[in-house]
């Protein structure tokens, strides 16, 4: 008998204790660990998951099995996608756009379509499925908005317009990789595809009469001094309906959780607050989780192949050139080291790989070999594109206060 599932009458197995055990260390140290090694800490998360699956694959020869598909894990990660798809979307903030002069919102535009035409070409070119072209060309913005913090960029005009790049490209990327998953459930899939807009609107209405109608009642739910989380429990609430509405209807169920966050970034002004009170169940608890298992289940020994090794690079390649060339083009981005650096941070991409993925295997369209070579080239993309935007980016700082100097010198 296997003592790992070996299981008290009416308690709970060894294994999922000893698997929720596992997640919950790593969740804790794996922060530590990234923070030291200068990465986000999202792909501490997954390099992680990757290690321990490692060995425990290399303990099953040694007859110590255990299962790492238990359903009490799967349930929390499945809660925690639920949740990064809703702060995603609440993350957010197109607000911004009104201060867009018509040229600019034009050149914002051209420069998404451009990057996504440019990915789905290559893949095509290359005979792998569309989705992949869709999830590279999506952008990570838990990754792009810490790293211009970092660099003293997130409130410039420069810091401004990539990271509303990267947003509106994380939105396209999750509404088109789901409208893709859902069209292999046929025609009834996406008429309902169609439906699920009337229905955000419609929300979008409700809430926002409430909040014209109801003011007070509105800002007892998002006072911040409540110490019963009205605000919390109605984001929860909401966000669970929306994805339960979605899964009900047969749809990607996360499109529901994602289109909710974005629900509530477009109406409440409370948004940071509702944001800050979320991290610690979020970014604290499930999405790690999530993160964690995604690690977990990516098969290594699939990925040390030359083919795939080649994909890795193709994969690269394909995300240098759709964001460098359409940034390039871009008239109101001025200088070249600039652009060149801007496209790099673009090129991050995690979320947007993890949630494609998810979508891909469940729809059917990726396999187990061609998911765990995305996620690797996920968690690598975050690694050198964020090095190579500061290193860029220090040039091109070097290259304005040199040509400073040098017109000083001529005065």
């Amino acid at each position: 008998m296997d003592p790992f599932s070996w299981c008290p009458e009416g308690g709970v197995p060894l294994n999922t204790l000893i698997l929720l055990g596992i997640v919950a260390l790593l969740a804790f140290i794996a922060p530590f660990f990234a923070k030291k090694l200068k990465l986000p800490i999202v792909v501490g998360e997954i390099l992680f998951g990757v290690i321990v699956g490692i060995a425990i694959k290399l303990l099953s020869y040694a007859d110590v099995n255990i299962d790492l598909s238990d359903h009490t894990v799967d349930v929390l990660s499945t809660l925690g996608f639920i949740m990064l798809m809703f702060m995603i979307g609440l993350e957010n903030d197109f607000g911004d756009l009104k201060t867009l002069r018509r040229s600019e919102k034009i050149g914002t535009g051209l420069v998404i379509i451009s990057s996504f035409l440019i990915s789905l070409l290559a893949v095509f070119i290359m005979g792998l499925p569309m989705i992949v072209g869709l999830i590279l060309g999506g952008v990570s913005v838990a990754v792009v908005i810490p790293v211009l913090k970092e660099m003293g960029l997130r409130n410039t005009r420069f810091g401004f317009r990539i990271m509303l790049l990267a947003q509106i490209a994380d939105v396209v990327a999750i509404i088109l990789i789901s409208l893709v998953a859902a069209s292999i459930a046929g025609w009834v899939a996406l008429i309902y595809m169609i439906i699920i807009p009337i229905f955000f609107l419609m929300a979008f209405w409700i809430m926002d009469s409430l909040i014209w109608h109801k003011p007070r009642f509105m800002s007892k739910i998002f006072n911040p001094t409540d110490d019963s989380e009205m605000g919390v429990r109605a984001a929860l609430a909401i966000m669970l309906i929306f994805y339960g509405l979605a899964t009900f209807i047969g749809l990607e169920a996360i499109l529901g959780a994602f289109l909710c966050g974005i629900l509530f970034s477009a109406i409440f002004k409370e948004r940071e607050i509702i944001i800050k009170r979320l991290m610690p169940i979020g970014f604290g608890f499930l999405i790690p989780i999530f993160f964690i298992t995604q690690g977990l289940e990516v098969n290594i020994m699939e990925i040390v192949h030359p083919y795939s090794l080649f994909l890795i690079v193709i994969f690269t390649l394909i995300t240098v050139f759709s964001k460098v060339v359409p940034l390039m083009l871009a008239r109101y981005f001025k200088h070249t080291w600039s652009d060149v650096s801007g496209s790099m941070l673009l090129g991050a991409n995690l979320s947007v790989i993890v949630a494609g993925v998810r979508l891909g295997e469940e729809a059917g369209l990726l396999d187990e070999h061609l998911s765990s070579v995305l996620i690797l080239y996920g968690v690598i993309s975050c690694i050198l594109f964020p090095i190579l935007f500061r290193k860029l980016q220090k040039k091109y700082m070097e290259t304005l206060i040199q040509n400073v100097d040098e017109d000083t010198e001529e005065i």
